[in-house]
């Protein structure tokens, strides 16, 4: 019998909803070579990613404000000691990417890094307004209404008008691209073969290899031209997003030309 479009319609919020929140805490290793180690953490379909590299460790994204301890446990389930975490780089200023950082910031003393145009949302504890992407998005942002984390403040705010940055000045190699797509201040990291993304695309929900449109995006032109701009860079081959992924650049091409065929 056929669903009728309403009931559908919550089966996939629920779907959605129980994807974010139930799935299992785990931790992966992405890559393991002389140069560096790089292990995804992920909580409720929240990544954050820890970068070995030089004597260095480097965390990029923080998660949702409450997952401290989850976190925490697979950092140590993986051989990293919190204490050993010199920098946070976070993507952008949204909840679910900046949400544990002031507890990180104070109880282990990690410099937190992020774009300066979204110190202003930061010092707001998050409290900005979204913009929904589909239906399902409309009603995730309802459960979303209201939601905060600590305020802090950034160690390094990095600004658009400083163009891409070295990781160098972090004893790293790689580089902080400004990309205010999502937000004013959102930022991609590369490293090596690899770019961090937060949520300039994410993963299917059922498919998490499947590049797709982020759930809250106000400038879908933009943010497919800052796409068309990682892409370009032909030493990036794997895209790590906020939520679910990974996907090999092709993947992220061919979901670009969809989008442009539309």
């Amino acid at each position: 019998m056929e669903l009728p479009f309403g009931l559908k319609r919550l089966f996939v919020v629920a779907l959605t909803m129980c994807c974010f929140g139930c799935s299992a805490d785990k931790a992966v290793v992405i890559e393991d070579s002389g140069d560096r180690r790089i292990v995804r953490l992920d909580v409720a379909s929240a990544n954050i990613y820890i970068v070995e590299e030089n004597g260095k460790r480097l965390m990029i994204d923080a998660g949702n404000p409450g997952d401290e301890d989850r976190y925490e446990a697979l950092m140590r389930e993986s051989g990293i000691d919190p204490a050993t975490i010199d920098f946070a780089i976070l993507t952008h200023g949204h909840i679910d990417h900046a949400g544990t950082a002031a507890f990180f910031q104070d109880r282990y003393g990690i410099q937190i890094i992020g774009g300066a145009g979204d110190q202003s949302m930061i010092e707001a504890a998050g409290d900005v307004d979204l913009c929904p992407t589909s239906v399902v998005a409309e009603l995730l942002h309802m459960t979303l209404k209201g939601k905060q984390y600590p305020a802090f403040e950034l160690d390094r705010g990095i600004s658009a008008a400083e163009g891409i940055v070295d990781l160098a000045e972090f004893g790293m190699t790689g580089k902080v691209i400004p990309h205010s797509g999502h937000t004013p201040g959102s930022m991609v990291i590369t490293i090596g073969s690899h770019a961090f993304v937060g949520d300039l695309i994410r993963g299917g929900v059922l498919r998490p290899e499947v590049p797709t449109t982020h759930f809250f995006m106000c400038d879908l032109e933009e943010n497919r031209r800052r796409i068309s701009e990682i892409i370009a860079l032909h030493e990036i081959r794997y895209w790590h997003p906020g939520h679910f992924g990974p996907f090999p650049s092709s993947a992220v091409a061919q979901y670009l030309a969809q989008q442009l065929d539309k």
